[in-house]
């Protein structure tokens, strides 16, 4: 797919592009559902901090540690859906690109003068009651056993839109994912992005850092009859799921 990031039709498609990705999503909500309960066995944790903001505009940040994350939030948030910043790279493919643009995907472009177009756009998003889901770590590691630094793009759009941060924050013990929703977090006075960004990025570091944590306690543990498992070495991915 190529996009025009000069003009903003790329983020706010024609009406048959709509009810292409309206089709899309509601055909496999029950694919990614059984996905999220049967597969991944997913744990859902939280979830009132969502409906704290369920009815008004607000960027959803998340560390990046699994291929299916965001299919996961976007289960957990059912019927609500959400528009997810993915990065550029991964609408190379016409495929995927119009797989992943009908479930709720929209580049970040490259170019950096088209930043500030794109900041502005997906304020748009957010002002108009929409959720906006963003990976401020910028890139995927799988099951990665910290959180990364925090880019600061995500925190533009919610200074600029005037909405709150929900933080979503996986912890994992083994290959098991917990989903988890933090309090929204409310711009302050005065705040700017860098703070924001900031700030918010503390509130989910220790939050990760305790859970995490406790999970490490729980596994050494010694089991009645030990099991005996193969230990796969994490894969390293480069790109947005």
């Amino acid at each position: 797919m190529k996009f025009d990031y000069s003009k903003k039709d790329y983020l706010f498609p024609k009406w048959y592009i709509k009810v292409y990705s309206f089709l899309l999503f509601w055909i496999l909500v029950p694919v990614l559902l059984i996905i999220k309960h049967f597969i991944l066995r997913v744990k859902v944790k939280g979830k009132k901090y969502y409906r704290q903001i369920k009815k008004q505009g607000a960027v959803i940040v998340s560390n990046h540690v699994h291929e299916f994350d965001a299919p996961m939030i976007g289960m957990s948030i059912l019927p609500r859906r959400m528009v997810i910043v993915s990065l550029e790279d991964n609408f190379k493919s016409d495929f995927m690109g119009w797989l992943i643009y009908g479930l709720g995907a929209r580049p970040l472009p490259k170019d950096l003068r088209h930043v500030k177009s794109f900041i502005e756009a997906f304020a748009e998003f957010a002002k108009s009651g929409k959720k906006v889901l963003i990976y401020p770590e910028a890139h995927l590691i799988r099951r990665c056993p910290k959180l990364r630094e925090f880019k600061t793009g995500a925190f533009r759009i919610a200074v600029e839109a005037g909405v709150p941060v929900l933080p979503v924050c996986y912890t994992y013990r083994g290959k098991r994912l917990t989903l988890n929703f933090l309090p929204p977090i409310y711009v302050q006075e005065g705040e700017d992005a860098k703070a924001l960004t900031q700030r918010t990025y503390n509130i989910m570091n220790e939050f990760f850092t305790k859970e995490m944590a406790k999970n490490q306690v729980i596994d050494t543990i010694p089991e009645e009859e030990p099991l005996v498992e193969t230990i796969e070495e994490d894969e390293v991915v480069s790109r947005h799921a």
